[in-house]
């Protein structure tokens, strides 16, 4: 309808006699009304822009890759005894600054990294122990998956993959598991230390040529509150008075287990 004409002789017939405004609104009503219906029913949706994508999470960076790539350039490179007893775990391993003096009489090799879990042991195990060749294996580990929150099934079931990578090494191989310790600062979490403490130790009972070092019951007092002199500052990480009673108890397991040292040779 845009440019519709009203003819003057319709509008004289009908006996209207519109001044200029009102010939003017009319012919609005004609021309609008049409044309606007018209680009109502064609209106066409407009579609909603495709969502954005969200940029993927970068994958966190291990945090002991650097760390685990510094110990093997280090036991490259260092003189180490043919099949060692290896200590492998978290820090209070990894602390353990006289453990060579504290077994003179047996070849031992410190594979241990700060702040690791089982589960973190577990993925380096096949990097870090067996190229070593053990001749036997003490792990002290899942005290920081339980200080994590984990809960002590899922830590044991950690603890149970260790196990079968160095059974799947060696069925006759030697494996100790010093039990978790009771930490003054994570007293939050003992029922849960007790409770993996009792299922490693269940299980290895059922384990041939395994023992499990319980450190645990050497550590508290009478009122079975830990004895904070075993601590130090942080009241997690071992005093050398803590050390000590580490020394008795897995020395017991090596003389019954372990040969003494042979000549230190290159690796």
């Amino acid at each position: 309808m845009t440019g519709t004409v009203i003819p003057q002789e319709f509008m004289q017939s009908v006996g209207i006699f519109p001044d200029r405004r009102t010939l003017l609104i009319i012919l609005m009503s004609f021309i609008s009304g049409p044309t606007l219906e018209f680009a109502h029913t064609q209106t066409i949706a407009t579609p909603d822009p495709p969502p954005v994508a969200a940029a993927p999470s970068p994958v966190p960076a291990n945090p002991f890759e650097s760390e685990i790539t510094s110990l093997e350039a280090k036991l490259l490179q260092s003189p180490i005894a043919s099949s060692p007893i290896v200590f492998y775990g978290s820090s209070s391993i990894r602390l353990w600054k006289s453990l060579q003096q504290d077994f003179s009489g047996y070849a031992v090799l410190n594979c241990g990294f700060g702040g690791s879990r089982l589960t973190d042991c577990v993925r380096y195990a096949n990097r870090i122990v067996l190229p070593r060749k053990p001749s036997a294996i003490v792990i002290y580990a899942g005290d920081n998956d339980l200080a994590s929150g984990a809960p002590p099934d899922k830590v044991f079931r950690s603890f149970q993959q260790l196990f079968a990578i160095f059974r799947g090494y060696s069925p006759s191989i030697p494996i100790a598991f010093v039990s978790v310790k009771p930490s003054p600062a994570r007293m939050m979490f003992l029922d849960n230390i007790l409770k993996f403490n009792r299922l490693v130790e269940d299980f290895l009972k059922t384990q041939p040529e395994t023992e499990y070092i319980d450190v645990f019951s050497d550590m508290v007092g009478q009122d079975r509150k830990p004895i904070r002199a075993l601590f130090v500052n942080d009241q997690i990480h071992l005093s050398p008075a803590g050390y000590q009673i580490l020394r008795r108890e897995v020395g017991e397991f090596l003389s019954q287990e372990c040969p003494r040292s042979r000549a230190i040779t290159p690796q």
